[in-house]
């Protein structure tokens, strides 16, 4: 203490001679300059710093550091100041204030020799204000190295300037990765108002460990760059050490190594979002963006913080889930007006089912709803929900999507809501066909809803498990697979056939005992296309694996997505599968087809069905070109023969009896493809080149196949039930103005006159409507069940049927999906479901 205060009565007696040399201060010390005086300090362990600045005045927004026994405000991340009682560390240009006596006596000093503290009271923005023809530190660095063409490209040297401590620290940030370390915040300095008027931006490896034997980058260096404030709130760099006392990195996956250089930028940031939005996996990403770097090597991030901002992503993306799904609902609702949601909650507001279609799957529906599927084998692992699709397939033979169902139990009370609300939704109309799993519960509730459509298995979902069953017979006998599926996928087997077959199978490969054979035999007449061959199923039962819209999802949706992004990507998916068909639908109308099996009726399908459709039409035309025609009755029976039985399976029938409907002239096989597929099996196309017929009986011509599917008059919605609810006879009657006004605005739009016509039309039907609104429809708000749920938002009404298990008018307890209990595995439990639809209001859909 006693050499501190002879040291501090010699800097009294520098300051009061007025010279700048006995004061320690070199000659041409600059304002904006500082030099740092250091004296060793007794009974402590840090230095004291000592600063002087020029007479000149200098107006520096900030507040200087008071001691008053408390030491100066050293900030470091935000710990506590350091100092002590009389004596103050200041790393920011001005001296630094210790006791009451020696504080005062040294600025009392300054000022009398013409020596002034810089200004630093008061609150300072801590961004500067943005002004034009400022150059930036960026732009200054690159002049200066275009000019000296050597060195670094960016120099932070002394002097540049900058609007943040933001900014500032990505251009040390840039620095340190062209030589090859990585820094980190430091001190920050803060005045009596709190703001910062000094910071620190360090090397990594300033510092010591603070133990002999840790793990850290800590190794005693030096290097750093101190920021002071300017005049107009900006930020300067006022010291820079450049030497490190470590080794420096030099490739750049060793740089990508250090913290700070392991952020991605905001534009890489955005990259990652959208692949993975697009199911893209992290190795795939990986290796798109170093394609974009030229190679792996060159990429100024490592896998790891790839890893991290993924994990990010999917937590952003679960985070309020259940209202962006909602938001997404509601921004499809405004695209489409007839854009159809429908929930299902519980008695404590809950999520149960979620189910929704748009005006195109309604639509499509309203024609193709002869035969659909309806799978709810994919999961999504998140919630550990099923998700439940409904596909059917329309006239270019195309698997489209009619609606999507997320399901938080499969039980036979959520099935019956399900495929209530789904006729409800479509307009009332039930399907003829309907494929699903295997599931019982399903089974008994299409049973009860729907009774008049004929259900059975899809062959997939029965042979989901033959690789896993039949793996080791199949490296056992190598016919095995083929003979197998020969029969299994035949489209022209009889029932006679099939049990002929399989009996064949079994012999053959000595597999009487074989468990997984058993079951699907006996389960055969509700899969098996023989013994349904007279209900039509389109595509359903030909379908492969690869082509099923269940197994296309999964492509677009990864495993663990949560519900607003599984929603964005089935809206994806949809999309991509209209745009297919619009390509169809070109194809059909515009090119004209190809002749090439030289027979009449060929010249007839080009005309009737569409291009796909056609092509198929010619397979069955040249398969066809193996069989003979024996004449049994003239004009009313014939028989058609296998002309190379012999090569034919033992089993196969190779004689099948056609006759001619007397009614409508069809030409029917006792096969029974022909009302299977909607299309003549080659045994009828046979008879029908025999008999040189011009044209196709329009007995054997399913409209749902042919260019003018889409033109017919849905008369199935022109009326409604008496005995359907309120909510279904207002789906019915939009169901019916919808198609009616579609086919007013093809008609009025052929011709000005037709155009004129359907204008006035219109405008006289909109003045009879709205005299006809002002007395409202009693039935529609009146007469609504009370467990049903509306969403509201704004003044565009989104409507949902939500029907709970109880008394929803209850108030709404703790909310979310509730947990479901799966043995042995984890699930995210679904937030609550939002306040302003649980209310109990209306039950019609979103009309």
């Amino acid at each position: 203490m006693i050499r501190l205060e002879k040291r501090r009565g010699e800097l009294r007696a520098a300051a009061a001679s007025g010279s700048p040399e006995m004061a320690g201060i070199p000659p041409g010390f600059d304002g904006g300059d500082r030099q740092r005086m250091e004296a060793p300090r007794r009974g402590g362990d840090a230095d004291v710093t000592m600063l002087a600045v020029k007479a000149e005045p200098v107006d520096l927004p900030g507040a200087g550091c008071s001691g008053g026994g408390a030491g100066a405000e050293a900030v470091q991340g935000g710990g506590p100041a350091s100092g002590s009682a009389g004596t103050g560390v200041a790393h920011d240009g001005g001296p630094a204030s210790g006791g009451a006596e020696s504080g005062g006596a040294a600025d009392g000093a300054a000022q009398a020799c013409g020596w002034v503290r810089r200004p630093r009271f008061g609150s300072i923005p801590d961004v500067r204000v943005p002004k034009p023809g400022r150059v930036s530190a960026y732009e200054q660095t690159l002049r200066n190295y275009a000019e000296k063409k050597s060195g670094v490209v960016i120099n932070p040297a002394v002097g540049t300037s900058f609007d943040s401590r933001a900014e500032a620290y990505e251009f040390y940030n840039l620095y340190s990765w062209e030589v090859g370390f990585g820094i980190r915040w430091g001190k920050a300095r803060k005045n009596a108002a709190k703001s910062v008027t000094g910071q620190e931006i360090l090397c990594s490896c300033v510092g010591n460990p603070d133990k002999v034997n840790c793990s850290t980058q800590r190794a005693g260096c030096k290097a750093m760059i101190r920021l002071h404030r300017s005049s107009d709130s900006g930020w300067h760099i006022a010291e820079f050490i450049a030497d490190h006392t470590h080794p420096l990195s030099g490739a750049c996956s060793d740089k990508s190594d250090w913290p700070s250089h392991k952020h991605l930028d905001p534009y890489t940031k955005d990259l990652v979002l959208h692949l993975r939005n697009n199911n893209i996996d992290l190795s795939k990403i990986n290796g798109i963006i170093a394609g974009f770097f030229g190679a792996m090597e060159n990429v100024l991030f490592n896998k790891r913080a790839l890893k991290s901002l993924c994990a990010r992503i999917s937590k952003e993306n679960s985070d309020d889930d259940i209202c962006k799904a909602l938001e997404l609902f509601h921004s499809f609702r405004r695209d489409d007006p007839s854009f159809i949601y429908s929930v299902e909650v519980d008695n404590e507001s809950r999520i149960k089912t979620l189910l929704w279609t748009n005006g195109c799957s309604r639509m499509k529906y309203a024609y193709f709803s002869d035969a659909i599927t309806f799978d709810t084998t994919y999961r999504t692992t998140l919630y550990d929900m099923p998700f439940g699709l409904f596909v059917g397939t329309n006239n270019h033979y195309q698997s489209v999507i009619l609606g999507g169902a997320l399901m938080r139990y499969e039980t036979e009370e959520s099935f019956k809501w399900v495929f209530n609300e789904f006729v409800t939704l479509m307009g009332g109309k039930a399907p003829r066909t309907i494929l699903t799993d295997q599931c019982h519960e399903m089974e008994l509730a299409i049973e009860e809803v729907l009774p008049e459509t004929t259900h059975r298995w899809c062959k997939l979902h029965v042979l989901r498990r033959e690789d896993e069953c039949l793996g080791p017979i199949y490296l056992k006998n190598t016919g095995f697979k083929d003979d197998f599926h020969k029969v299994i996928d035949a489209m022209l087997l009889t029932v006679a056939e099939f049990e002929s077959a399989w009996k064949n199978l079994l012999e053959k490969y000595n597999l009487h005992g074989d468990a997984f054979l058993s079951q699907i035999y006996d389960s055969r007449h509700r899969w098996a296309k023989p013994y349904f061959k007279e209900k039509f199923c389109g595509k359903q039962t030909g379908m492969q694996k690869r082509e099923t819209v269940n197994h296309i999802l999964k492509g677009y949706v990864p495993p663990d997505s949560s519900i607003y992004m599984f929603v964005q990507q089935y809206n994806q998916l949809q999309s991509d599968l209209e745009s297919k068909e619009s390509f169809e639908e070109s194809r059909s109308n515009k090119k004209s087809r190809v002749l090439s099996k030289g027979v009449p009726i060929e010249e007839h399908a080009a005309k009737v069905y569409t291009r796909a459709m056609f092509e198929k039409f010619g397979e069955i035309i040249f398969e066809s070109g193996s069989y003979v025609v024996d004449e049994k009755e003239k004009g009313k029976a014939y028989v058609v023969r296998h002309i190379r039985s012999d090569r034919r399976e033992t089993w196969s029938q190779v004689e099948f009896e056609v006759t001619i409907r007397a009614n409508d002239g069809a030409v029917v096989c006792e096969c029974g493809l022909g009302e299977h597929m909607g299309m003549p099996c080659c045994h009828a196309v046979k008879v029908m080149t025999h008999l040189g017929m011009q044209e196709i009986p329009a007995g054997n011509i399913m409209k749902r196949w042919s260019r003018s599917a889409r033109d017919i008059s849905l008369y199935h919605l022109t009326g409604y039930p008496v005995d359907m609810t309120p909510g279904m006879q207002q789906a019915y009657r939009y169901s019916a103005l919808y198609v009616a006004a579609m086919e007013l605005v093809d008609l009025g739009a052929s011709s000005d006159e037709a155009f004129a016509i359907a204008t006035a039309a219109l405008a006289q039907a909109k003045q009879r409507l709205l005299e006809a609104g002002k007395a409202k429809d009693s039935t529609r708000l009146a007469g609504q069940p009370a467990h049903s749920a509306v969403a509201m938002q704004g003044s565009d009404a989104q409507e949902v049927s939500a029907v709970t298990t109880d008394d929803t008018t209850s108030a709404a307890g703790e909310r979310g999906l509730g947990k479901k209990s799966v043995p042995g595995r984890k699930r995210k439990v679904l937030q609550q479901f939002p306040a302003e639809v649980s209310q109990s209001t209306l039950a019609a859909p979103m009309l």
